[in-house]
């Protein structure tokens, strides 16, 4: 059947019955209640998206390969091993606690260097998993087509090098967790043994290469250092020699470690010192001599220039004398002669004494003029070598100038020669300051595929998916979720909210449907005759022409049963289906039959049924106001109820006569399928056709 177009009524309605309104815009907005019922709506798409994501996981968990993982952890001190105490290498802590230092070592671990080192202790440049060609058909068609055949060995060891190192790192992961010093070296393989095997020769690797490049550090020290030692050397001698010619031109020479000049001024200072002292000594000694002469007899006349053995005998004497002679005279008298003989003595025991001062006055006198002499001598050669010393003042400041620059060329060169000695012993020392706290082990669980893990992942994602495409497509074309859009959207009450008929709800299916026929009896303008029945015209979208034949036929059924005469009118011209040989409304309204004997009994609800008939034989006078008046009319005399099958107004416009002349307008909304757009478009048509829709009714979600 061709499609009519829907606006071909307009002709055929009054303009002046039109009621137009601003035409609604579809409600995009959503509660969280209807969040729920967004779900429930489209679970055919979360469901079966979540089962399609579910499948492909759990065949990926079936036939993808195993993979294993093995980990090694290496503790790295930030702190270096300190061996000798200047060591080559830094031992002071990082301000930043050492992380930087730690993250750096792991870093290293990634690098070429290591991970070459492990390709090649591991044995994987011919391992296929790690890039090595195969010996298949393809592999050799590839290795000629690369040209790899025409290549050196060097070449092919190098690319083989090179392909087995990008494929470790894409399975290797160094990691450290917060707060500790312990990294953890992580490989991932198809074999558990494998797996531990390139674990344990990286962490081999890194130790080998951090104790190299420790070593390699202190060789290359060691031979700057050596190479800056033979300039050292030169430089040294160089300074030395310059001092020895400037000593040879200057006249200065030394001996242990001084000049001879400061030494001959230091002996002769010394020496006038104590030709002073002598002389001194002479002076008083002399004057001491002089003092004593006169009296040397007395009993205190005994200083120590004169205490000589001489003067001592002939003091003795002379006492001995002094005594005889007061004893004599005592007992002889003055005039005695033994008297005088002592006397005599005692005179010429004082003419010895005073010849024996005079001698030791001379030996004085002598010794003094002496030592005043010598003491002349001295101060002149001290003299002499004062005007030495200053005249040789500017070249003694220049020579410690040069022996200055000597000592500090001596002392860098002792320096350089001691350090580049204790490096050369460091090379062979390990300085290393990372060790492995944890070598690695065979795995004897895989890593991946984790087949429950990966089968609740691709569940949850497949629901998450699931509900974003709906969620999406909800925001696309909205569909009606709550009574509030359908009132709001269809300008009409909601009638009753019915659920999806069925076994379960066929009770209270029919007692809503029980009360929407009372609410539709008493909503709007009664008949014109209190004896004719009520006509009530069902359509709904086009989604919902299943649940618009459910609801008119529930309907119907509930009105038999409470005692009503009931017709049911297919008007759907559309989609209905005529029956074979049975004529139908097309028949009635072109007057070929009336609506009595043309109604048949439906088995099911006990109403009489009146089909569409052949709608190919519809004329275009049938469908006039006047002859659709006459056949409602005739209707409502012979039923107390006319359920009219509109179908979906929208696209059945052939109809909107009838619609128009119907006493009451219901539309079947399915909550969470029929589509906002779908509404708009019924209350566009209706509105065309000057009426309103009466009330409506909600099946399924939303219908509370």
């Amino acid at each position: 059947m061709a499609q009519i177009d829907r606006h071909i009524a307009a002709d055929w309605i009054d303009p002046g019955e039109r009621l137009r309104s601003p035409r609604p815009q579809p409600d995009t907005s959503a509660e969280i209640g209807d969040l729920w019922r967004i779900l429930r709506a489209r679970r055919a798409w979360i469901i079966g998206t979540a089962a399609i994501l579910t499948a492909i996981a759990v065949a990926y968990a079936m036939l993808a390969p195993p993979l294993y993982t093995a980990t090694a952890q290496i503790l790295i001190d930030p702190r270096d091993k300190q061996i000798v105490s200047n060591d080559v290498n830094p031992v002071a802590m990082a301000p930043d606690g050492g992380v930087i230092q730690v993250e750096s070592q792991a870093r290293v671990i990634e690098s070429d260097s290591v991970l070459t080192r492990a390709v090649i202790a591991a044995g994987l440049l011919n391992d296929p998993e790690f890039g090595a060609p195969g010996n298949g058909v393809l592999a050799r068609i590839q290795r000629a087509f690369d040209g790899a055949d025409r290549t050196g060995d060097t070449a092919d060891a190098t690319k083989a090098e090179g392909r087995a190192v990008r494929a470790l790192r894409r399975k290797l992961a160094v990691k450290r967790a917060d707060k500790v010093f312990v990294v953890d070296v992580v490989v991932t393989a198809s074999d558990p043994d494998k797996a531990a095997r390139i674990v344990n020769a990286i962490a081999t690797a890194y130790l080998q290469d951090q104790s190299d490049a420790r070593a390699e550090a202190a060789t290359r020290a060691s031979a700057e250092l050596g190479a800056r030692l033979e300039d050292l050397r030169r430089q040294v001698n160089q300074a030395e020699n310059k001092v020895e010619r400037f000593k040879a031109e200057k006249g200065l020479i030394s001996a242990s470690g001084r000049l001879i000049s400061e030494q001959q001024l230091a002996e002769s200072n010394n020496r006038i010192v104590g030709a002073r002292a002598r002389t001194a000594e002479a002076r008083t000694r002399l004057q001491q001599i002089k003092d004593a002469r006169g009296t040397a007899f007395g009993a205190d006349a005994t200083p120590e220039a004169i205490q000589s053995p001489v003067i001592e005998r002939l003091r003795a004497q002379y006492a001995e004398l002094v005594s005889k002679e007061a004893d004599l005279r005592t007992q002889l008298g003055d005039r005695h002669p033994n008297i005088e003989a002592v006397r005599t003595q005692l005179q010429g025991v004082r003419r010895l004494i005073e010849a024996e001062l005079n001698r030791l006055s001379k030996s004085a006198e002598t010794d003094f003029q002496r030592a005043e002499a010598n003491e002349k001598a001295l101060a002149a050669g001290l003299e002499t070598l004062k005007r030495g010393t200053v005249v040789s003042g500017e070249a003694s400041v220049r020579l410690r100038e040069l022996e200055r620059e000597v000592d500090s060329s001596r002392a860098v060169y002792a320096n350089f020669l001691n350090r580049s000695r204790e490096i050369k012993e460091q090379v062979g020392i390990d300085t290393t300051n990372a060790r492995v706290i944890g070598w690695a082990r065979p795995p004897q669980d895989r890593s991946w595929p984790l087949r429950v893990p990966l089968i609740i992942g691709g569940l949850i994602s497949g629901l998450g998916l699931g509900a974003g495409l709906a969620f999406g497509r909800e925001y696309l074309h909205p569909t009606v979720l709550s009574r509030r859009q359908v009132e709001r959207l269809l300008n009409a009450p909601v009638l009753v909210g019915l659920p999806v008929f069925g076994p379960r709800t066929e009770r209270s299916a029919c007692l809503g449907a029980a009360r929407l026929l009372d609410r539709m009896a008493n909503l709007g303008p009664r008949p014109r005759s209190s004896g004719q029945g009520v006509a009530v015209f069902v359509t709904s979208g086009g989604t919902d022409a299943k649940d618009r034949r459910t609801i008119t036929r529930l309907l119907a059924a509930v009105a038999v049963t409470r005692g009503d005469r009931v017709l049911v009118i297919d008007a759907d011209l559309e989609a209905g289906v005529p029956l074979r040989d049975q004529a139908g409304l097309v028949e009635v309204l072109n007057g070929e039959t009336s609506v009595t004997f043309a109604a048949l009994r439906d088995g099911q609800s006990g109403a009489m049924y009146l089909p569409v008939g052949d709608a190919m034989r519809l004329s275009r006078d049938a469908l006039d106001r006047a002859n659709i008046e006459g056949v409602l009319t005739a209707a409502r005399d012979a039923f107390d109820l006319v359920l009219i099958e509109g179908g979906t107004l929208s696209a059945n416009l052939r109809v909107a006569e009838m619609a128009l002349t119907a006493d009451r307008m219901l539309v079947v909304v399915r909550g969470g399928t029929t589509r906002q757009r779908e509404l708009l478009d019924l209350v566009e048509a209706a509105e065309s056709l000057g009426r309103r829709i009466s009330g409506a009714v909600v099946v399924g979600a939303g219908a509370a």
